[in-house]
C-alpha cells in the first residue's frame, strides 16, 4: 500500500509544477500587450491620408505659368494660369476676398473659363465707413460657392479694351492650389507644414501642450481668423496676421482639416 502511494505523490506534484507553468506562461502572454498599451498611448493614432488625385493632361500654351494683370481706379484683375488647364482669378481691392477657380480653355490668344467656384468673404458685419466704391465690413464669414455668374473669355494679346491691356510677368507659382491664395504669408508661419503634409503622430507627441495648441490656431490666422482669446491675438498680430472673419472653416482645405483633427487628438491624450 505505501509503495503504491509514491507513484501518486509524485504524479500530483507534476500536474501542480504543470499547471504552474502555464499560469506563468498566460501571464506573460498578456503582460507586453498591456505594458505597450500603456507606455505608448499614441499607437493607435495615424498620419492622415492623402486622397489620389487625377493627373490632368498638361497644357501646351503661352498663357501658362503667367500672370495678366489688369489696373483699374480702385481695383486690379488679376489672371493666374497653371499647366494643370487650372486658373486663379482675384481681383485685388480692400479687404474683401473674392477669388474664383476651375478650368480654362484655349483658341488662339482668346481664353475660356469654366466650372468655376466662388470662394469669397461674406459680409456679417456693419459696414466700415466711407463706403465708396467698394465698401469693407467688420466681419465676414468665408464661403466656397458654384459660381453662376461665369467669367467672360479674354484675349491676351488685346487685353480688355484699348485702355487696358494686360500687364504680364511670370507667377512663379508651382501648383494651383486655390488655398495658397487664400492664406496669407505663409512666409511668416512658424508650422507651414499643417499646410502642406500630412502630420505624423511621432512629431506631434513631443510637443508641449502650448506647441500644439499655437500649431492648430496659427491655420486659422493665416485664412484671417479674428480670436476671442486675447493671447492668441497678440501673439498672431506678432506674426503679421490679422483677423477679418469670426468664419474661416469654409477655406480650410481637408488636408488642413485632417492634420488639426489629429494635433486635437495628441492634445487629449496629453490632457489625460
Amino acid at each position: 500500500m505505501y509503495k503504491k502511494m509514491i507513484p501518486l505523490a509524485f504524479l500530483g506534484l507534476f500536474l501542480a509544477s504543470c499547471a504552474g507553468e502555464a499560469e506563468k506562461a498566460a501571464a506573460s502572454s498578456e503582460s507586453p500587450m498591456k505594458t505597450e498599451t500603456a507606455a505608448d498611448p499614441y499607437a493607435d493614432l495615424k498620419a492622415p491620408e492623402i486622397s489620389q488625385t487625377e493627373q490632368r493632361p498638361k497644357v501646351q500654351h503661352k498663357a501658362v505659368g503667367q500672370h495678366y494683370s489688369v489696373a483699374y481706379a480702385s481695383t486690379e484683375d488679376n489672371y493666374y494660369f497653371f499647366d494643370d488647364g487650372r486658373f486663379v482669378y482675384a481681383s485685388s481691392s480692400e479687404y474683401s476676398p473674392s477669388i474664383l477657380t476651375g478650368d480654362w480653355t484655349a483658341e488662339g490668344p482668346k481664353i475660356s473659363f469654366k466650372n468655376v467656384v466662388h470662394y469669397y468673404g461674406k459680409p456679417t458685419g456693419k459696414m466700415i465707413p466711407p463706403c465708396g466704391s467698394v465698401c469693407t465690413y467688420d466681419d465676414y464669414g468665408m464661403r466656397v460657392e458654384k459660381y453662376s455668374q461665369g467669367i467672360d473669355p479674354i484675349d491676351i494679346d488685346m487685353g480688355l479694351g484699348d485702355e487696358f491691356p494686360f500687364n504680364v510677368s511670370p507667377h512663379g507659382l508651382k501648383s494651383s492650389d486655390i488655398h495658397a491664395f487664400l492664406r496669407a504669408a505663409d512666409s511668416k508661419r512658424s508650422y507651414l507644414e499643417v499646410s502642406e503634409r500630412p502630420l505624423q503622430p511621432s512629431e506631434l507627441k513631443d510637443k508641449t501642450a502650448e506647441e500644439l495648441r499655437l500649431m492648430r490656431n496659427e491655420v486659422f490666422a493665416a485664412y484671417g481668423y479674428k480670436f476671442k482669446d486675447e493671447a492668441l491675438k497678440k501673439h498672431f498680430r506678432n506674426q503679421g496676421f490679422y483677423g477679418h472673419s469670426s468664419d474661416v472653416n469654409a477655406f480650410l482645405s481637408p488636408l488642413e482639416k485632417d492634420n488639426i483633427a489629429l494635433i486635437k487628438k495628441v492634445e487629449a491624450i496629453k490632457k489625460k
